[in-house]
């Protein structure tokens, strides 16, 4: 609470005796008009006096007041002992207990906290205060139990809808969570009933920033609260520095942002040094130094002792490279202020260690303790605002340019221990990343220190989210090209400088950029171009010598990297002499640097292309163990050896000193590596096996297997063999092993060694595929390896046949790969190759006719499962997929012939699960109102493996909505549909019963029992299942049809704009077997929308979809016709009934109660329309649904 200095006023001192007048306010009124009168420096005794006085004889009511008061004012000494007197006069006061416990969860000792529930619960017991709820909730959030905090702000709100404290606070629980959809829901939830509600629209604006990362909306969201901030709280400067913060914290790399806030606080025109030291951190986000400055010393004046301007004086004295003067401010402010525990003197001390080149160890060492210093200040802190503005993007992203900024053209070698700067710059952006997902700067970084680590598809993935979020950075293509560049793509690397320049011009006058160019022309064999590119760059700005400036900072590792391409570009060019030069001229400029020994190793390469091999020799032995580039240069040393002089003691003599001067696991490894290169297997194999106990690896494996069978020591082999076995992780070792055998010729055991190996890969791919399909790609690659390695064992066999069977399962795994992925005319290229060696391939033939279904070939796609039918009547996978195909091709009417001629085939497979599946699907599908049937065969599949899973599901579905009703849409019904609890129990009693075998089958069942939630409509639980669903959403499972489910869910909450959000997302989305059920009820749930609002154009294009790629889709033919009922088009719309009455098997009274009133029908089918009632009548009361 701030309240100005000044003199209390005669009228202040009446309304202070006014209230004293109250029996209940005396003893808050007393204690408030002796705090006004200290806060103007002026102190009434007589006051004093007459509080002692009025506190003794004082009341429950009057010390609860007070107690009130005092905690208010963060006097909880006080408030404390008020309400301890008041407890003794009312022990079971409610009020008093719940007083006492919010003055127990705000107290500085964080021992008593845990006592304040058992305050809150006895005051709450009796009465349900809302003050004590919401207590109950801030100690929940405290202890970080958020779902016990969310059951209570559902309870609040249930009876006070309105109450927006309640709200916030829900909010404040779903942030917590990281649930982003359900915190925007409430922030605009807040903003209907208070447009201008400072925290509502405080939240926007961080979602805007921290998870979409949309600048431009953020600006919009920004401007609104800096627009309620002055209309709601225009005398409140502290209160503007503080809603607005977090803001700053997060946008600060946005000069847009940065100069509205900055213009924002300085219209407060505020003398407050925290207003004034916001109004110094803007500036300086700027690079606006001296006016930040300024700004600082102002602050200063005001208050002599104010930390953050202190702090922020020395950044901008060094910043502007007053190194002496910053110095000096530096250590005055560590002896004079408690700096210990301030995150921001490290930081400072290591950018000042930075300036005056002070070891790199230490300043390593400086912002390892700012980091640390940093991250303790926010564990227990529950991520929300609050969180974000602690964290402060910036400052953690300073700390990670400073580790990077003399790294530029840093290689990590294979097997190599990331640094330290590098390791810790990954733990600072794993942090952020998390923090801040849609930050672009953010991912950008995080994806720099993937590709320094070596992590390239890590790296990959966080590109492209800055190129989803904002294609016009260039900074991302130079990313880019240099992840192409290192995996040796020159031309996409060439596309991707391209592409930068089409961004911004000025990439092409950089450092870096002509580098990148000059080193992908040069890999690329334009020798050229690259040296040209190369000349030019040499004389670039920086270059020759360090300049000053943040746009032309280039590293001396960059700038020897030039020199040194240069000289590799002109030798191989066949220029020896001018590399010679070139070479020599750096090795003057750079003598005494780090990377001094860099330029020694290309002098190497120029000697050995001389062939003077001594003089190369004498170079490297210079080279000492302390230099970075030590190992790289023993190892030159040692082919010099082997190559050049053939002597393998000198060879072995090399890595020997390697593994001495840098003992560990990696020069171990690379002692083991040249012994196997010399063909001395049996110490390679010690030191492998020595390794192996300290660093367990795969690459170990594989070596060990290789140098076992090297030494021809076949019984450890199979012994080695027999511990790796049972280590998935080692597959790529028992593939090895395999290949080994091969080439030795002992087939017999390569045998052996794939049909395991091939067994437990089998076993993998089928565990990956539900447990975590984003790596089933790799692992049926895997597979594919093997089988191509068992299929070469069976052609050195001459056994032509099983090498053909295991060379048809790689190219069918191929195949399948493309299908995944939508290559559809890959996959039929390959699936043709299959049937040209197997005219009977059942896997091939239904890929194939899947293949050409999606290619809209779908006569051809019939043709071919009718031929798999007719071969194989009792092949259940087929059936099931053949009548999918032919409900989606509208042919439903020859379903029955396929049954038959399965019974017939063998008539005991009545009793199989797969076929009671089908049955049940065939009756779903095409006798809708026989509900019972496909019921009970559906019932006799749920038990099976196999079969389970999706018997479970549609029986669910079934009983859910037996009407197959567009759930959510309101356009066809012609009334409200309440569905019965019996139906909801019994779906659920279903799911109970159902015991998930994989992760798969376990999400399925999540998605399932929120299903069910959703159709009771009951807001409590539609809540809890579309939070719940939020988590499937973010691990992209079963994505498609939990985001249908979710928008359900909204439609049921009145959320429509968020439910229609996520169907026009459903709507975009390519189709495919496991998809298009989903997308398209979102397609008819949308067009239910967009009819009731009148956008006919985009019901059409949604309708035409659902017809396309299903013509037996009834509803979209109903609504087509309801459509051109509206539009005065009675004959068309007469024709889309008649198809949606086809189509619903004539089953669907709506459809016919429709098509009898039409003067064109009404004698055709009134009739039937008749008999469908009766039969659907005799069916509901049959089937007990």
């Amino acid at each position: 609470m701030n309240t100005r200095r000044s003199s209390v006023g005669v009228g202040v001192v009446g309304e202070f005796l006014q209230l004293r007048d109250h029996p209940h306010l005396s003893l808050c009124s007393a204690a408030a008009f002796i705090h006004a009168r200290r806060r103007s420096e002026s102190t009434d005794l007589e006051a004093v006096t007459e509080l002692k006085r009025s506190g003794s004889a004082a009341g429950d009511r009057a010390l609860y007041y007070a107690a009130l008061f005092y905690w208010i004012l963060d006097m909880k000494l006080k408030a404390r002992a008020c309400v301890k007197k008041m407890l003794k006069l009312s022990e079971t006061s409610p009020e008093g207990l719940i007083l006492k416990g919010w003055i127990v969860l705000t107290s500085d000792t964080e021992e008593d906290r845990p006592q304040a529930l058992r305050y809150f619960n006895s005051g709450v017991q009796d009465t349900g205060d809302l003050f004590g709820l919401m207590g109950k909730m801030e100690f929940f959030m405290a202890t970080q139990s958020e779902q016990c905090a969310l059951d209570i702000a559902d309870q609040i709100i249930a009876s006070h809808p309105d109450f927006i404290p309640a709200l916030l606070m829900k909010m404040k629980v779903f942030v917590s969570l990281r649930d982003w959809e359900q915190t925007e829901a409430l922030a605009q939830r807040v903003l209907e009933r208070d447009g201008r509600d400072l925290k509502a629209l405080q939240m926007l604006t961080v979602i805007a920033a921290a998870k979409d990362g949309n600048m431009e909306l953020v600006k919009v969201r920004l401007q609104a609260l800096m627009s309620a901030l002055e209309i709601s709280e225009p005398c409140n400067p502290s209160l503007h520095v503080e809603i607005t913060a977090a803001i700053s914290r997060l946008s600060g790399h946005n000069p847009e942002i940065l100069q509205m806030l900055t213009v924002f606080v300085r219209r407060v025109s505020s003398r407050t040094p925290e207003v004034i030291c916001e109004l110094g951190y803007l500036l300086s986000q700027q690079n606006k130094y001296k006016e930040a400055h300024k700004c600082y010393s102002a602050a200063l004046k005001t208050d002599p002792k104010c930390t953050s301007a202190l702090i922020g004086t020395v950044r901008c004295l060094l910043m502007c490279d007053h190194l002496e003067e910053a110095a000096h401010q530096l250590a005055f402010f560590c002896e004079v202020q408690e700096s210990f525990g301030n995150t921001e003197v490290p930081l400072l001390k290591a950018l000042l260690g930075r300036k005056q080149s002070a070891g790199e160890e230490t300043v390593m060492q400086l912002l390892e303790d700012a980091t640390e210093l940093h991250f303790s200040a926010l564990r227990g802190l529950n991520y929300g605002v609050e969180y974000l503005q602690m964290l402060d993007l910036n400052f953690l992203l300073q700390i990670v340019c400073m580790h990077l900024e003399s790294k530029q053209d840093f290689v990590l070698v294979p097997g190599q221990t990331p640094p330290f700067w590098l390791k810790h710059s990954n733990v600072i952006m794993e942090t952020v990343v998390r923090a801040v997902p849609g930050m672009t700067v953010s991912c950008y970084y995080m994806a720099y220190v993937k590709f320094l680590l070596g992590e390239h598809r890590t790296a990959q993935h966080f590109l492209k989210l800055c190129a989803e979020k904002d294609a016009c950075v260039p900074e991302v293509h130079l990313l880019q090209a240099r992840l192409h560049l290192s995996a040796g793509e020159h031309s996409s690397c060439l596309s991707c400088l391209e592409a930068a320049v089409s961004v911004s011009f000025q990439v092409r006058d950089r450092f870096q950029f002509n580098l990148l160019k000059s080193r992908a022309l040069l890999r690329s064999g334009d020798l050229k171009n690259a040296i040209q590119c190369l000349k030019i760059t040499v004389n670039m700005p920086g270059a020759l010598r360090p300049s000053e400036g943040p746009q032309l900072f280039i590293s001396d590792s960059e700038r020897v990297s030039v020199y040194l391409e240069l000289t590799e570009a002109l030798r191989l060019n066949g220029e020896q002499h001018e590399a010679a030069r070139v070479l020599q001229d750096a090795i003057l400029r750079f003598k005494g640097t780090p990377d001094e020994t860099r330029l020694m190793l290309a002098n190497v390469d120029l000697a050995l292309a001389r062939d003077d091999v001594d003089a190369a020799v004498v170079m490297l032995q210079n080279i000492l163990p302390t230099e970075s580039t030590y190992v790289q240069a023993r190892e030159k040393m040692a082919r010099i050896y082997l190559e050049r002089k053939h002597n393998e003691k000198l060879y072995i003599t090399c890595y020997k000193e390697i593994s001495e001067q840098l003992p560990g696991p990696h020069t171990r490894i690379l002692l083991a590596d040249a012994f196997m290169e010399i063909h001395r297997p049996e110490e390679a194999v010690k030191i492998y096996q020595e390794v192996e106990k300290i660093a367990p690896k795969d690459t170990l494996a594989k070596k060990t297997g290789r140098a076992l069978v090297k030494a021809h020591e076949y019984d450890t082999v199979s012994g080695f063999y027999k511990f790796a076995k049972d280590l998935l992780k080692n597959c790529l070792f028992l593939i090895c092993l395999a290949e080994l055998l091969l080439k030795l010729r002992r087939f017999e055991k390569a045998q052996q060694v794939l049909e395991k190996l091939h067994d437990l890969q089998q076993k993998v791919v089928f565990r990956t595929a539900n447990e975590h399909p984003e790596e089933l790609e790799d692992q049926r690659k895997l597979l594919a390896v093997i089988c191509c390695d068992w299929a070469h064992e069976f052609h050195l066999r001459r056994d032509l046949e099983k090498a053909k069977q295991l060379y048809t399962k790689v190219i069918f795994g191929l195949a399948r790969l493309h299908y995944d992925h939508q290559k559809l005319d890959y996959c039929e290229e390959l699936c043709l190759k299959i049937l040209q060696l197997h005219q009977n391939h059942s896997a091939s033939l239904m890929l194939l006719a899947d293949t050409l279904f999606w290619k809209n070939q779908k006569e051809e796609a019939v043709k071919i499962y009718s031929s798999i039918m007719e071969r194989n009547p009792d092949s259940f996978h087929a059936m099931a997929k053949f009548l999918h195909i032919l409900r989606r091709t509208g042919k439903l009417d020859d379903v029955r012939s396929v049954f038959i001629a399965c019974e017939q085939f063998s008539p005991l497979s009545v009793r199989e699960p797969g076929y009671n599946y089908c049955k049940g699907l065939y009756f779903w599908s095409v006798h809708s109102w026989q509900v019972t049937e496909a019921l009970l065969h559906l019932n006799k599949a749920r038990g099976d493996v196999v079969w389970g899973e999706p018997a479970v599901d549609l029986m669910v579905r079934i009983c859910l909505n037996p009407d197959r009703d567009v759930f959510g849409g309101e356009v066809l019904d012609k009334g409200p549909k309440h569905l019965s609890d019996s139906r909801i129990s019994t779906a659920r009693n279903i799911l109970s019963t159902f015991l998930p075998r994989s992760k798969s089958e376990q999400d399925k069942l999540k998605l399932l029992w929120n299903l069910c939630r959703i159709y009771s409509k009951e807001p409590r639980e539609v809540e809890r299942a579309v939070l719940e669903l939020t988590d499937l959403q973010a691990k992209s499972v079963m994505l498609e049809a939990s985001l249908l489910v979710t928008a359900q869910g909204f439609v049921q909450l009145k959320q429509i704009p968020r439910a229609r959000n996520f169907l026009k997302r459903l709507s975009g989305m390519e189709r495919s077997d496991t998809n298009t059920e989903d997308l398209e009820n979102a397609c008819l749930l949308l067009a239910d929308m967009y009819i009731k609002t009148g956008k006919y154009t985009q019901v059409d294009k949604l309708l035409d979809s659902c017809i396309r790629h299903n013509e037996s889709c009834s509803k979209a033919y109903e609504y087509r016709g309801l459509l051109m009922e509206r539009e005065q088009r009675h004959s068309d719309a007469a024709l889309q009934y008649e198809q949606a009455w086809k189509h619903s098997r004539r089953a669907h009274p709506a459809v016919g109660a429709t098509l009898s009133s039409k003067p064109s029908t009404h004698s055709k089918y009134s009739v039937l329309y008749i008999r469908t009632l009766a039969s659907e009548s005799h069916c509901r009361i049959s089937s007990g649904l």
